[in-house]
């Protein structure tokens, strides 16, 4: 596990635990999110290997934020709060989803990507596919690129084809604005689109209107460009502190895109993935503003998920 993000929130004065996402068998790194202060075991924190914890002592150089501060924080950034972890995990390996590779659904890409020949990706989606809040995207150290960029990067290193990547995606959309936009993506001639809406859809529509505009922003690309493919997102979770959207769209979201998967379209299934790694750590330490953001731990969530289903899932190096 490289980078591993956690946050710790405690009172003044105590000890804070945090959740790692795997039993560690041994610790490689802990660092500040900025990747310059490297912390010391027992000066700044201790491992509980089995309740797959690190634990920070009061005394720790490690930031801890107090859940006042959690409260009043309203959205911002929380880069700077974070930890990251670096550790092997033998004894505990991850048995939940994974995605499987979606070749027979995308032979156009894949065939591409086997001879080296050159590919066309275009990103259409969100606040979150734009880039919010990879550390990249806010010029903030480490500088790590968000999903979109991460699945090129990969892709032409794996790969060894030459990827031309295009981001069309803006914050505050919705599948319905990405039907006025799909002029640029045509222009571009793309071989692969990834559409990745939802955030900002679950604050109004329901899945059969979510449903509708992807299907309808799938037929009006490949009215003009027939060969294209799609790898449709479906969206993370925010976190339960975002009472801005129904939560329960998400899951409802994720099956309506499974509905429309087939020939030409496959599914990056984000949604389920998430669900199982909130379930065994907490969801702000994913969170790049405690709401409805990925932090570079999470795009990196998102970007394996797309490159495994593109067949090119080996770990995404975090920049």
């Amino acid at each position: 596990m490289h980078y591993e993000s956690v946050m710790f929130v405690a009172a003044a004065g105590a000890f804070a635990p945090a959740n790692l996402l795997f039993r560690p068998d041994k610790i490689l790194a802990v660092n500040d999110a900025r990747e310059v202060i490297a912390y010391d075991a027992e000066a700044d924190y201790r491992i509980d290997s089995e309740a797959g914890r690190i634990i920070r002592p009061p005394w720790s150089r490690m930031t801890c934020v107090s859940p006042e501060t959690m409260r009043a924080a309203d959205g911002a950034v929380r880069h700077h709060w974070m930890v990251a972890v670096t550790y092997t995990h033998d004894r505990d390996r991850w048995h939940g989803f994974v995605p499987g590779k979606a070749a027979a659904q995308l032979p156009r890409v894949t065939r591409k990507l086997e001879r080296c020949d050159p590919l066309t990706i275009c990103l259409t989606g969100d606040s979150i596919s734009e880039g919010y809040d990879a550390t990249g995207f806010h010029r903030l150290r480490p500088n790590q690129p968000p999903f979109g960029p991460l699945v090129a990067a990969a892709l032409r290193e794996r790969s060894g084809a030459n990827i031309q990547f295009h981001n069309f995606a803006t914050a505050g959309w919705t599948t319905e604005d990405a039907l006025w936009d799909t002029e640029r993506i045509i222009l571009a001639k793309p071989d692969l689109v990834m559409v990745a809406f939802g955030m900002n859809d679950a604050s109004y529509a329901g899945a059969d209107e979510y449903k509708t505009n992807v299907s309808s922003l799938l037929r009006r690309i490949r009215a003009d460009v027939p060969h294209v493919e799609f790898v449709v997102v479906s969206p993370m979770l925010p976190t339960p502190e975002c009472d801005w959207l129904v939560h329960s769209r998400f899951g409802e979201y994720r099956d309506a895109l499974a509905a429309l998967t087939g020939e030409g379209v496959a599914l990056a299934d984000v949604t389920t993935l998430w669900t199982e790694v909130v379930a065994r750590k907490d969801p702000q330490h994913l969170s790049g503003n405690g709401s409805n953001h990925p932090n570079d731990f999470g795009h990196r969530i998102y970007a394996q998920t797309i490159l495994t289903v593109l067949g090119y899932g080996s770990p995404v190096r975090p920049h």
